[in-house]
């Protein structure tokens, strides 16, 4: 397999076409919708992104190369907008406007991030582009959506984290909520975008028409926060912050000889309790009752305490090789600059070099999320100057017909088929099967939304499955809703034939198993496409195909400790990290976008391909801006701080944090609340001001600039906080938020599925109907289209529920062949 380093730039594959070769996207996004555009334009697809006179304003965020203070040498901007073009139009001016409707009439895709209303004033909403060009697709990314009453709500990252519940569930219980590290709001958001893009796209060949997709950052919040939600629907948990301690209770963070290394209790607990014996260190843990898992969660704070003991006699690297070279889940917990020198990473060139002609130098960029096979991801451009590329653009306009480019020539069709009427339920991926091998979480993820809009999931499963919660509607069956299981004895040559017939029928076959297990199986890449040649294969697991660690173990809280964020989420010394496993969210959703981004190329070319995609790479790309600056530090005096806190990772912004507000009564969960505040620049400080009707402090000169307020952080946000401690948190958030401030309740499960007035206007929440039991609620689909919105046609399966059915219907076996299968426990 060719590495990133050689498609990205210049060996193999490097001139070959990208998957989405052929699409036109016209970028209109700020920071919220940038990242989707960069992900569309990396596949291959002609981003242009429009920018005002003078420059986008992400060019205005540090840090800069070289610490010059120059809209072409930002790289927050840098890092967001590789592979596009930048054109100039001032879209408040007439002749502006017609130029962007002449480009919107040769365009797929567009995506915007204004605010609700804005582009219908200036005669370009969606209603306006469609009439112009009914194929193409709006992307609206904005913090609440389109509709809701929080419609017209300001947010942020920050303030979309919390108010999605991402920021409730991070850090340690006697600190305050801590938000993720890097945009996730925004990047959770723009992936959804992204997948929106392609689902359009798909259906058009269909329908010939494109659609408007509204894409809410908080409920894509709301659907990254792996598990609270589903538990707080079977059975009313509010999951609550633990430190590094993760909500399973199978993972730990403790303290090595030199440094921080991640525990964990899952995987071969035989082999752990008899090193652990054999260094005399492990005190009562040879009692039988701990080779139950149920009994190492239900006592797991003896249990680490126990294991930090033990490993307090190791280095980090010889306890992490020894637990891996016994198939242990183990990572050291390390900053992200360690990145560079991660040997995964390097024998896999992850890391790309880019050449910025302008600067007369070549810089180092992170690489990609996934490595396709045929159609490789690579950086085809470096970003843009403001407006590099207006002449040109323009001068292609005079020549390019009114049409949109992905419809021509061979990319699937003339796209004029008929049109559903209204009611119909036509759903996207009708007729797409996939094969799926996907367990515990990121692989399930990725499924789960192929399922949503109509692809045909066959899961095939063993007798003992890892489960969370009910099958039907805990975390497992919002996993797995809308999907068929079948369970196999994939060990029994007749149950590996069972499983190669099922390939044989299938478009997709996914996968998130380390390296050799398919290949053990006979069923990798090569194995599949004897099988079916036009086969899309998707390999999604921890570390990648190839590379020193390919065999390693890993769940999400392993890699999100190697990557960075565990010990960069640290709170007074001590590392906390995410409270669930946002990798496996993350990995899920671009696991979506390389399906989605195979089966466009597929229907234009007929061919299928191997998808890598290593979670561990795709948790990196999401450290965004901080990684660039780290992989080109000597080009700037900027250093990102070892540690996180609740401060901007955006425009510069004071104060911006999460504020204690008044308790509720009793002594539950739930009880401590806070309140999300983000005030960028002067005209916001006037607001909040405003707000909180001239408090003295307000006109201390360390408040009288925005340089100041960001020099005397602490004692800003100690004031702020005087005023939010003796109210409610719900009453900071409405007042500030008619005020014109970005604010959010740091809302916890109860807040999300019970309490929120704009999830529920908006009908965010799904309910399923389950035969014998009350109707049962999932995370809903965190976009809305227009024509092919998607659904949750069932709830999550019962373990090997359609054995009997997939055998019989997709296979034509007899139900004599069935028993005696089931009688040999080949299938249950």
């Amino acid at each position: 397999m060719l590495t990133k380093n050689a498609e990205a730039c210049g060996g193999g594959m490097a001139d070959s076409p990208g998957a989405l070769s052929g699409v036109r996207v016209l970028d209109v996004a700020d920071e919220p919708g940038a990242y989707c555009s960069k992900l569309l334009g990396d596949l291959g697809a002609d981003v242009i992104k429009i920018e005002p006179p003078g420059g986008a304003r992400l060019r205005d965020i540090a840090p800069f190369h070289e610490d010059a203070a120059d809209r072409n040498r930002s790289l927050f901007f840098w890092h967001y907008n590789t592979d596009k073009r930048s054109v100039t139009l001032d879209l408040a001016a007439a002749s502006d406007r017609a130029r962007f409707l002449h480009l919107a009439s040769t365009a797929d895709v567009v995506v915007e991030s204004y605010a609700p209303g804005h582009l219908a004033a200036l005669g370009l909403d969606y209603a306006a582009l469609a009439a112009h060009q009914p194929r193409l697709t709006l992307i609206s990314i904005t913090p609440f959506g389109q509709t809701g009453p929080y419609r017209n709500y300001r947010g942020c990252d920050l303030v979309c984290q919390a108010l999605g519940g991402m920021v409730h569930v991070n850090g340690f219980p006697d600190q305050p909520p801590l938000q993720g590290l890097g945009l996730q709001a925004y990047h959770s958001a723009s992936t959804y975008g992204a997948i929106g893009a392609l689902l359009a796209l798909l259906v058009r060949q269909r329908t010939g028409r494109g659609q408007w997709i509204d894409v809410s950052i908080q409920e894509c919040v709301a659907a990254s926060v792996e598990h609270a939600s589903s538990f707080f629907h079977q059975d009313g948990t509010i999951a609550e912050r633990q430190g590094s301690l993760h909500w399973t209770r199978y993972f730990r963070v403790g303290r090595a000889r030199d440094g921080h290394i991640l525990h964990c209790t899952l995987g071969d607990w035989t082999s752990l309790i008899e090193w652990v014996k054999a260094d005399g260190k492990a005190q009562d843990l040879t009692d039988p009752q701990w080779a139950d898992f149920n009994c190492r969660r239900d006592h797991c704070v003896h249990l680490f305490d126990v294991l930090d003991a033990w490993a307090a006699t190791y280095t980090v690297a010889d306890l992490v090789e020894g637990a891996q070279l016994r198939r242990l889940p183990y990572a050291a917990v390390v900053g992200p600059e360690t990145l560079l020198q991660n040997p995964q990473l390097r024998a896999r060139q992850f890391f790309v070099p880019v050449r910025h002609d302008e600067l007369g130098q070549t810089l180092t960029y992170p690489g990609a999320p996934y490595v396709f096979s045929r159609t490789p991801w690579r950086i085809r451009r470096r970003p843009p100057l403001v407006g590099e590329h207006t002449e040109e653009v323009l001068r292609e306009l005079e020549s390019t017909p009114s049409a949109p480019v992905a419809d021509s020539g061979n990319r699937g069709g003339s796209g004029r088929g008929p049109v559903p009427p209204q009611g119909s339920t036509l759903t996207t991926l009708d007729g797409v099967r996939i094969i799926d091998f996907t367990w515990v979480v990121a692989g399930p993820v990725a499924t789960r939304i192929l399922a949503d809009h109509g692809a045909e999931v066959i899961k095939i499963e063993r007798r003992d499955a890892l489960d969370f919660g009910s099958r039907r509607g805990g975390l497992t069956g919002n996993l797995n809703r809308g999907k068929q299981s079948i369970v196999i004895n994939m060990n029994d040559p007749r149950g590996l034939g069972i499983a190669r017939r099922l390939v044989a029928t299938a478009d997709v076959v996914i996968d998130n198993f380390s390296a050799r297990v398919m290949r053990n199986w006979g069923l990798d890449y090569d194995g599949l496409r004897q099988i079916k040649p036009d086969i899309i294969a998707v390999s999604m697991s921890g570390f990648g195909q190839t590379g020193p660690h390919q065999d390693h173990v890993s769940y999400g809280p392993t890699l999100q400790a190697l990557s960075g964020y565990t010990l960069s989420m640290s709170q007074a010394g001590r590392p906390a990290g995410w409270g669930f496993s946002y990798s496996d969210m993350a990995a899920g959703y671009s696991g979506a976008v390389a399906v989605l981004s195979a089966l466009w190329h597929r229907r234009a070319s007929g061919a299928g391909q191997h998808i890598d995609l290593s979670q561990f790479e795709n948790l990196v790309t999401l450290l965004g801006p901080r990684l660039l600056t780290l992989l080109n530090a000597g080009s700037t005096s900027a250093t990102p701080p070892a540690a996180l806190d609740n401060g901007s990772q955006e425009m510069p912004s004071a104060p911006h944090g999460v504020y204690r507000c008044a308790d509720r009564p009793g002594d539950g969960p739930g009880r401590d609340r806070w309140c999300a505040i983000a005030v960028f620049g002067d005209q916001d400080w006037q607001r909040l001001c405003e707000a909180l009707d001239h408090p003295a402090w307000t006109r201390d000169p360390r408040c009288a600039t925005l340089d100041a307020r960001l020099a005397n952080r602490r004692t800003l946000d100690a004031w702020v906080e005087s005023w939010t401690r003796g109210r409610a948190a719900e009453a900071v958030m409405t007042h500030l938020q008619e005020k014109g401030i970005a604010a959010g309740v740091v809302a916890n499960a109860e807040d999300l599925c019970r309490r929120d007035p704009h999830l529920h206007a908006r009908r965010y929440w799904a309910r399923v109907a389950a035969e014998g039991a009350a109707p049962l609620e999932y995370d809903g689909i965190p976009f809305k289209m227009s024509d092919t919105p998607g659904s949750i046609r069932t709830p999550g399966p019962l373990l090997g529920e359609h054995t009997d059915s997939i055998l019989r219907e997709r296979l034509q076996m007899t139900a004599d062949e069935i028993a005696a299968l089931r009688a040999a426990g080949v299938v249950a």
